[in-house]
């Protein structure tokens, strides 16, 4: 997981891992076009860097760029506690 797509959903700021920025940024298009998301930015593990997202050229979130970044860190400190548990070997 090197991308995480931080947006809204019921005036609440959520996040999600995905491997590539196309899969990040279909997720977060569509989640807006269904209306049931509403996108933020995207944030970038390896580069530590937030981009905010935009929709047909327009911004649709309001989240800044320190938000979005804090977000994500966020997202990836809750699978801190679960890296220990799981082993190579166990897979």
């Amino acid at each position: 997981m090197r991308f995480i797509a931080v947006f809204k959903q019921h005036q609440m700021a959520c996040s999600l891992g995905f491997d590539s920025l196309v899969d990040a940024l279909d997720f977060l298009f569509w989640g807006y076009e269904d209306h049931e998301l509403m996108p933020q930015g995207v944030y970038d593990l390896f580069t530590d860097k937030a981009t905010v997202y935009d929709h047909a050229g327009q911004f649709v979130g309001g989240l800044s760029l320190e938000a979005i970044r804090t977000i994500a860190k966020e997202y990836l400190n809750t699978f801190k506690p679960l890296a220990n548990l799981i082993r190579l070997s166990d897979v």
